[in-house]
Parts: structure tokens; sequence; C-alpha cells
């Protein structure tokens, strides 16, 4: 898929993740007044973090910066473990065009091991810390892990796409986003 299909497709996933981790968050820390003053009682209860992320911005920036690079390299480890050649096989860089950062596998790997090197990044920079604010009221993590979820839009639509192949192996497309299946 192009890069700015990929890019657009992470906005669809803004509702369902508000919903996903949004509800349960306002029902366990902020329902005690129902459900009509619920946000009013996130922001109010939050005011004091809002407030010092608006004044530290450049600590906000940062450490999305470092989330980013960290997504990256979550990728090239489940790459690197997943093909025969190692790191050696990876590769990173930025596209332009996409805007994004990339990490780039030049071996095949089993669907099961390509599919792992997608979701990894999701999994540890946006569910365990979205579900980790969810559980402990701790706003700053549920919106970290939220927004890690969504730049992980793309992995996941790739992991979607894959999902029916069982044998053969997946490579890296060398140009698009997504990949090739390559039949043994």
């Amino acid at each position: 898929m192009p890069g700015w299909k990929a890019n657009l497709s992470g906005f669809f996933w803004i509702i369902p993740l508000a919903v996903l981790f949004g509800v349960p968050f306002v029902w366990i820390w902020h329902c005690e007044a129902g459900w009509a003053n619920a946000w009013s009682s996130v922001l109010e209860k939050n005011r004091t973090l809002i407030t010092k992320a608006v004044d530290a911005k450049w600590w906000v920036a940062a450490s999305l910066w470092v989330g980013v690079v960290l997504h990256e390299l979550i990728h090239g480890a489940g790459m690197a473990v997943g093909a025969a050649g190692g790191w050696k096989s990876v590769s990173f860089g930025f596209n332009a065009k996409a805007l994004a950062p990339y990490a780039h596998c030049r071996e095949p790997m089993t669907p099961a091991a390509y599919r792992i090197s997608l979701i990894m990044p999701a999994l540890l920079l946006g569910a365990i810390p979205a579900t980790c604010g969810c559980c402990t009221g701790n706003i700053a993590a549920l919106l970290y892990g939220l927004l890690f979820i969504w730049t992980a839009a793309g992995d996941l639509m790739i992991c979607l796409m894959s999902r029916k192949i069982k044998t053969g192996l997946l490579q890296d497309h060398p140009r698009k986003i997504g990949f090739i299946h390559l039949d043994e």
C-alpha cells in the first residue's frame, strides 16, 4: 500500500481506540458523578498534569521522539530474531513521501515471525501503557499508549492483510508499505 494510505488508515483507528480504552478509564476512575459529568471530571482531576505537559512541551516532544525511535527499534529486533541473517538483514531509514521512519528487513521470514515483528511496537509501546493507564488511573500512560497504538495502525493493517497466509515466507516490500508472499 502507498504510504499516504497507511497514514490515512490511522485516522480510522482513533474512535475505536478512544472507545476501547476511554470508556473503561472513565467508568473506573471518573464515573462517580455520572456519565454526564465524567469527562469534566477527567479534565478537572488531570488539570495539573495537562498544564505541566503544556509547560514542558519540549519534554513531551522528546518523549514522543524517543517513542518513535523505540517503535522502529522494536520492529528491527523482531525482524532480527525472525530473519536468518539477524541484525545484518535489518536497515532503518525515513520515508519522506510517507513522512514516516521505517525498519526494513531484506530477508524473508515465516508468516508468524513477520506478524510478531509488526505487532510488537503496538503491544509494548501502546497496549501495555494504555492498559496500565486504565488500571491505575494515570491519564498520561493512557494517552501515551493510545498514541502509540495509533502510530502502529499501518503495521496492524499489514498484519491483518497477512492473517490468512500460513505457508511460505513473507518479505518486506522493497519500496512500498507491505510485503511480498513467497510460496515455498
